[in-house]
């Protein structure tokens, strides 16, 4: 009987391994529209890492405490690959007043650390930032806006994004850089 029992058990284990992983409810509404190379394990990882709740009518998002789901909002991912090294790093720009404060969104971006692992970085308000042609250890520097009239930029450090300075509207307008949005639409049109 055993015997039976753990044939039945092995013919099923071929079938177990092979299983693909499928994407959990948040990670399916988080990358809804979203062209991305990567795994369907990441994109569930990447949900878990946002700690988004799914709001009442599961359309949308609510922030943890808010207990109520009282203050949902939209979230828009963002694949590019800044370093051109065939990674994607995935920018997450998210939230509202309650979530953001007067920037209205906040910022986050991940990305892959020498193990292949991605990392949260960033994760403040601040509007949908831009890069400045160039790099800073591979990685261009980042203008994130937000309410006022000064623009703090960001620098890569090699490990994680620091702050670097702020510069007034005025050199805003002169210094040469791509929205990250079109970063990811050009990214994106690449992925096959």
């Amino acid at each position: 009987m055993y015997r039976i029992l753990f044939g039945l058990y092995l013919l099923r284990v071929p079938f177990l391994l092979n299983a693909q992983p499928t994407l959990t409810e948040g990670a399916a509404l988080l990358f809804k529209n979203t062209k991305s190379n990567i795994a369907i394990a990441e994109k569930n990882k990447l949900f878990i890492d946002v700690r988004f709740r799914l709001s009442g009518d599961r359309k949308q998002f609510v922030a943890e405490g808010d207990d109520n789901k009282e203050f949902p909002f939209d979230a828009q991912v963002l694949p590019t690959d800044l370093n051109k090294d065939n990674q994607e790093e995935i920018f997450i720009i998210y939230g509202n007043s309650y979530t953001s404060g007067n920037a209205g969104s906040s910022v986050l971006v991940f990305i892959k650390n020498a193990a292949g692992k991605f990392i949260q970085h960033l994760g403040f308000p601040g509007t949908v930032p831009d890069a400045i042609n160039g790099s800073s250890k591979n990685y261009p520097d980042l203008i994130i806006g937000g309410p006022g009239m000064e623009f703090p930029i960001w620098k890569w450090n090699g490990t994680t994004y620091v702050f670097f300075r702020k510069i007034k509207d005025s050199e805003y307008g002169a210094i040469k850089k791509t929205g990250i949005e079109e970063a990811s639409k050009q990214y994106t049109s690449s992925i096959k």
